[in-house]
């Protein structure tokens, strides 16, 4: 996946380049706490051992009675609670700590990718975005949780268990410790090798990700075309990539531990080996010795464990450094630097010397247009002219590459991007709705709407006709991006939530384009008096829609090549005028086939329930 290039930025008043070690910082008193906790259980740990030794020499030299053993044993037992008690809080308190970081990383996540702008959404996976919130924000929590606590405890527990033998045995002790190095090899190796296998692995997650998500947002398209076994042959190759990136990786994961365990179970039989004859030549105690090999065993078990750490740990590096990519994203289009407070506009837009640009394409260039207060203004012209781009710069959907964009004589660049958005009702050409209720969708601009501002709005879109056919009427289920309802009924919808609005500037980008002509007709009629007053800027493609504007703006290439009313530029007789001539055709072409249906008894088409 390409994200925007890794900076620095401000994000909700928690200021950090990482945000993973900034929250450690935060949180770093239980961490503290936990791990004084940890230390104090560690060398505890070593107190049985010794406790051991004492009793194995009074037994050895005839000196132990019933007591003395039980004395040994009521300590052994007392000091094995207070290990355990004292190991608990530490677990305790940095998993649990753990556990509120993964939380607040959500947030800010959350919050972030709400904030980033359209351009990385367009260059973006969405498989691979939900494979960062999800698996790998759980591998830094397991990362910033047990994963620390594991590591911390084996490493006290290897140097105190080290001090401990160096008091029993010099020279024992550096036998014992012989593998060291090697030991440090084997798991640079797997480190290096695990740290690949993992982010192959994680990669295809997202690729399966994404095409389940694909698969169930266009399985009307799947089924239509009958293409199931299509897409089940290729999800199998995908998921079939992934089962052998995941058997690497667990081929790796599992060869570090009998590694682990091949090195310390040698040097254990050394130990073994120089230890006993020690002990028969009367280097050391039998109590010494059995204390030694009992220190061996915790430490041989740390190391065992020090496998599955590294891995643990290289997987949740690996996240890590996925998760902060995301968050350190920059949006290109960010709020002005203090904005004061947006009231309500009169509506003036201006493109003055207005050009966009997506690397070495140009979308528009040399924009210059004035839109007066109250005016409705209809961009016309072909596929990829330009007449979307310009109007998503009037949101800040985009900015300008060169150029300006004014409201009512400022910069929309100098405006904060909430006010801004505020003062517009825009209905993009796909409309998407929430798998919440139809009331719930169409206040979703403003909550606070009354029921007289509701029927309004529903009258003025015409949706208000089609309530009867839903279950529950304004209070329907409406499913998962709209799924219940057809195309017309989802753009209706989408503009009754732009009126509800009830905003001094209004942009229709294409929102009748799966709307019948008839109802086209009785929505427009009721719109030329909603929108007296405010600025409207329309994209369109009907005849009957083209003419209702007070002006007319023609792309062509990305440029301005044709602007006036409807008559006058029939009357110029240029690209306008071929435009409305090829429309008009198709529409009375529609209009014939629509006849025919009705009188060969067929039911009228409309956009209907789907």
């Amino acid at each position: 996946m390409a994200l925007a290039e890794a900076l620095p930025v401000d994000l909700r008043e928690r200021r950090a380049g990482n945000r993973i070690v900034h929250y450690l910082i935060v949180y770093r008193w239980p961490y503290i706490l936990g791990a004084l906790a940890l230390m104090v259980a560690t060398v505890g740990a070593m107190v049985p051992p010794l406790l051991l030794q004492r009793s194995v020499d009074a037994l050895t030299e005839g000196n132990a009675d019933r007591d003395l053993l039980l004395g040994y044993a009521a300590a052994i037992l007392v000091v094995g609670v207070i290990e355990g008690v004292l190991r608990y809080y530490s677990r305790f308190a940095v998993s649990g700590t753990s556990r509120k970081i993964e939380y607040r990383l959500r947030d800010d996540l959350a919050w972030h990718l709400l904030h980033l702008d359209q351009g990385f959404y367009l260059r973006s996976r969405t498989g691979d975005l939900m494979s960062r919130l999800t698996n790998d924000l759980q591998s830094v929590r397991e990362l910033i949780g047990p994963s620390i606590v594991n590591v911390a405890r084996s490493g006290a527990v290897i140097v105190v268990g080290f001090g401990f033998m160096l008091t029993i045995d010099i020279r024992l002790t550096l036998i014992a410790f012989a593998y060291l190095p090697v030991i440090a090899a084997v798991m640079a190796y797997f480190e290096t090798n695990l740290e690949f296998r993992f982010l192959e692995v994680q990669e295809q997650l997202a690729v399966l990700t994404d095409k389940s998500q694909e698969n169930v947002s266009g399985i009307r398209a799947i089924k239509a075309y009958a293409q199931e076994d299509a897409e089940v042959d290729s999800f199998g190759a995908a998921n079939e990539v992934m089962r052998q990136r995941s058997m690497r990786l667990a081929i790796y994961q599992s060869g570090l531990f009998p590694a682990m365990g091949l090195l310390t179970g040698g040097g254990t039989l050394l130990v073994l080996w120089f230890g006993g004859h020690d002990v028969v030549n009367g280097r050391i105690t039998l109590g010494e010795f059995v204390q030694f090999m009992f220190i061996l065993a915790i430490l041989a078990e740390q190391l065992l464990a020090v496998g599955w750490m590294v891995a643990s740990l290289q997987l949740g590096v690996v996240a890590s450094r996925r998760i902060n990519e995301v968050l350190r994203t920059v949006s290109t289009v960010v709020d002005g630097e203090g904005a004061a407070p947006l009231e309500r506009v009169r509506g003036e837009i201006e493109f003055r010397d207005v050009a966009v640009r997506f690397g070495d394409a140009t979308i528009v260039e040399d924009i210059n247009l004035h839109v007066p207060a109250g005016a409705t203004v209809a961009f016309v012209g072909a596929t990829g002219a330009g007449k979307t781009t310009l109007a998503n710069l009037i949101v800040r959907l985009l900015d300008p590459s060169d150029g300006t964009v004014l409201l009512d004589g400022v910069d929309v660049r100098a405006l904060r991007i909430a006010d801004l958005r505020d003062q517009v009702g825009f209905v993009p050409q796909e409309s998407f709705l929430f798998s919440e209720s139809l009331r719930d969708n169409i206040s979703y601009g403003r909550t606070e709407a009354g029921d007289a501002e509701y029927e309004r709005a529903l009258e003025i879109s015409q949706l208000s006709k089609d309530l009867e056919q839903l279950g529950d009427g304004i209070h329907t289920l409406i499913g998962e991006r709209g799924v219940t309802l057809s195309g017309g009924q989802k753009q209706r919808a989408a503009l009754a939530r732009a009126l509800l609005k009830d905003p001094p500037v209004l942009v229709l980008d294409d929102a009748l384009s799966h709307v019948d002509t008839h109802t086209e007709e009785e929505i427009l009629r009721r719109l030329h008096t909603y929108m007296a007053g405010r600025t409207t800027i329309l994209i369109a493609h009907r005849t009957s829609t083209l003419r209702s504007a007070d002006l007319l703006v023609v792309l062509e290439g990305g440029r301005i090549v044709e602007r006036g009313s409807h008559a006058e530029l029939i009357t110029h007789n240029g690209v306008y005028a071929r435009i409305y001539r090829e429309q008009l055709a198709l529409e009375r072409r529609q209009a014939e086939v629509e006849a025919e249906r009705v009188a060969r008894g067929l039911p009228a088409e409309t956009d209907g329930a789907s």
